[in-house]
């Protein structure tokens, strides 16, 4: 609460009146004059504290309200302290949360780069692809169009091979009915000569002779192969299509051994490339020189210095893996009709020779 200077001064004229002060110096007119001048400038000065007391008044009122203002501010400020604080927890998560989807971003980016080049890299193979499919489609067609023709062409060999075996089978007949006229000749002109035994002539068995030559129908293959499963697997084809393989060999000395045991052997199924330092064709030609044998090679990877080695043995036949049915019948009947053919004609000339 502010001090009351009027009261203070009221107090202090009442005392000095009490005590007849001023009585004693001026005299009552003059205190009167002096009164009525201090009341004057009492009430101014009483005016003026109103004034002040109103002014101060309204000065606590407005530091009262300026007090509740700051008391406002204050706890609005707090306030937003906090949602300040939580806004930079927030935005540093944000900022952090940001960053980590930047990095993400590039790393995307980057990834659709590299698909883009793989992408590109993928068209450019399949292009290469779709011109290597249609080469190969054109090859395959190739292939087709002579897969017809030599379809057509073994339809040809088989009705060859028929016409062929009706004719080996005419011919067989016509030997059989020269060697039995051979030998009535050979018997009345025996009975026609003197009884010499010194100019007496045996015999010839030409019958014996005819029947080795067409001895049975079998037809009899060695096989020298060196692949295990590949050589089952064409044993039991041969097997199936009505041959019957009298040996398997791996090498040329197994071969060899073979060719020169007591079976009668038709045609040699041959791989070029066998185990040991002789390959199929130097194991062929030997064995062609020494029994006659026929030969019919089999190889995976044709060459041409193969093939000049081969043309040069005068083999019978020359396939390439893996083994068309057909065509493994083609050149086997062609090959063992040949040497049938052959052994039947030197039998004849055996029996005319020794007639």
């Amino acid at each position: 609460m502010a001090i009351s200077s009027t009261d203070n001064l009221r107090n202090l004229l009442e005392n000095l009146k009490s005590l007849g002060f001023f009585d004693r110096l001026f005299g009552w007119d003059r205190i009167g004059q002096l009164n009525a001048a201090a009341g004057n400038e009492f009430r101014s000065v009483m005016d003026e504290l109103g004034a002040l007391q109103a002014q101060n008044e309204r000065s606590e009122a407005r530091i009262r309200q300026l007090s509740g203002d700051l008391q406002a501010r204050n706890t609005q400020y707090s306030r937003l302290k906090t949602d300040h604080d939580m806004l930079k927890d927030s935005t540093g998560t944000i900022y952090e949360d940001l960053k980590s989807r930047e990095h993400e971003l590039a790393g995307f980016k980057e990834s659709e780069r590299n698909n883009a080049r793989r992408l590109a890299e993928l068209e450019n193979e399949c292009q290469r692809l779709r011109s290597v499919i249609e080469r190969y489609t054109g090859i395959f067609r190739e292939k087709e169009s002579e897969l017809v023709a030599l379809k057509d062409a073994d339809t040809k060999n088989i009705q060859r091979i028929a016409e062929l075996r009706k004719e080996s089978d005419k011919l067989q007949a016509a030997l059989g009915q020269f060697a039995q006229r051979l030998q009535e000749e050979e018997s009345g002109h025996d009975a026609l000569l003197p009884a010499d035994a010194g100019t007496v002539k045996k015999p010839v068995r030409s019958h014996v002779l005819f029947k080795n030559a067409v001895k049975s129908e079998e037809k009899r293959i060695l096989l020298v192969e060196d692949d295990p499963d590949f050589s089952r697997m064409l044993e039991n084809l041969l097997m199936e299509i009505g041959y019957t393989v009298v040996g398997t060999a791996v090498n040329s000395e197994e071969a060899l051994a073979m060719a020169g045991s007591e079976h009668r052997v038709d045609v040699m199924l041959i791989d070029i490339h066998i185990e040991g330092e002789t390959d199929g064709i130097e194991t062929a030609r030997q064995i062609k020189e020494v029994y006659g044998t026929p030969t019919i090679f089999m190889t995976a990877q044709p060459d041409d210095e193969s093939i000049r080695r081969v043309v040069q043995t005068e083999s019978e036949g020359y396939l390439v893996k893996p083994i068309n049915r057909q065509e493994l019948f083609a050149n086997l009947e062609i090959a063992i009709h040949k040497k049938r053919k052959h052994d039947t004609f030197t039998d004849r000339r055996r029996v005319a020779f020794s007639a």
